[in-house]
């Protein structure tokens, strides 16, 4: 069976479709819309306008009214119904640099199809303008080559009329069913691509916040110290719910006025100190007067007075000096 899209065909349909009183190319684009034309017309596209606003109306042939040029080279437009599709379609042609868009639409369901192609890659701009007459140039010319007119049809027939109507029949022209179904069994897959900006690495917990604890009146600094009884039985085992210290004289850091912004001591331990003393390392209820921040590098929190830390002085306390001069004696080696 002929193939309706074969360029011979397509040739030979063109120059019946120009007005009869104008058989003129004026452009290598209005070559493209004319070919273009021709394709819609040879699969049974009717024409019924030019442009967008105009009521429908029937035209014999699908000839092009003299006026179908008026917008271009930079723009043509063609309104079609088809037998077989109860919608109406509107087919754009548009020149844009040294590029020509093809833009097809069906009204009513808003499907749309496009082709973008290379305007010298499949007309010859020396070869226009060209009126069509006896002794004039063959036509083939204006469109480099008959392989150059296959290609163009094939990709218009893929990209277009396989979009807007899928499934079209008409003697003499068959759907690319390779493509077609290579594009139902491969899908477009997402693609995964990396963010532009990396993101942040999210630790598996949140780093550590102490209990949120109302403040307490500052009036009660130095309560432990008048209380006989503060101190706390040595062998009594932890509690289950340690509250914090600190209401004595000395006033740190995780005293309960400063609520959760204290420093937490993550190694207290049960007998006082700072949890690397062994038990009754320190008297119940010592407090101690650290040398440096709690858990800063060089020494343990808490290893002042009363501490049972490192001597004071020494290069593991951070301090370079004693806070006072040693006792009567403490130098004499015989004492």
């Amino acid at each position: 069976m002929t193939d309706i899209l074969d360029p011979a065909a397509l040739l030979a349909l063109l120059p019946t479709l120009l007005p009869a009183s104008s058989k003129i190319l004026d452009s290598p684009q209005g070559a493209i819309a004319a070919l273009v034309h021709s394709i819609f017309s040879a699969v049974a596209f009717r024409l019924i306008a030019i442009d967008e606003s105009t009521s429908s109306a029937s035209i014999e042939n699908n000839s092009l009214p003299e006026n179908w040029s008026n917008n271009g080279p930079g723009n043509y437009t063609f309104r079609y119904k088809h037998d077989q599709s109860s919608l109406e379609f509107v087919l754009k042609v548009s020149k844009l640099g040294s590029r020509t868009l093809i833009n097809a639409i069906a009204l009513e369901s808003d499907k749309v199809a496009s082709l973008d192609i290379s305007t010298d890659d499949f007309v010859s701009p020396s070869f226009f303008p060209h009126a069509i007459q006896s002794g004039a140039q063959p036509l083939v010319h204006g469109f480099i080559s008959s392989n150059r007119i296959a290609d163009f049809a094939s990709q218009v027939k893929l990209k277009i009329l396989q979009k807007l109507i899928p499934g079209l029949r008409k003697d003499g022209y068959s759907e690319d069913v390779s493509s077609t179904n290579a594009e139902a069994s491969n899908p477009r897959q997402p693609q995964n691509n990396p963010p532009a900006r990396p993101q942040p690495v999210i630790p598996p917990y949140g780093p550590y916040q102490p209990p949120l604890n109302a403040p307490e009146n500052p009036l009660s600094i130095g309560r432990r110290d008048l209380d006989p009884f503060a101190s706390v039985n040595p062998f009594a085992p932890p509690p289950l719910f340690p509250g914090h210290a600190g209401d004595g004289m000395f006033v740190g850091p995780d005293h309960p006025i400063f609520g959760a912004r204290g420093i937490p001591y993550p190694g207290r331990g049960p007998w006082g100190g700072d949890g690397f003393l062994p038990p009754m390392g320190a008297p119940p209820g010592a407090r101690f007067d650290p040398i440096v921040p709690p858990g800063a590098r060089g020494g343990f929190p808490g290893s002042g007075r009363g501490g049972g830390g490192m001597p004071r002085g020494s290069s593991s306390t951070g301090e370079p000096d004693n806070d006072e001069f040693m006792p009567p004696g403490m130098g004499d080696m015989f004492m």
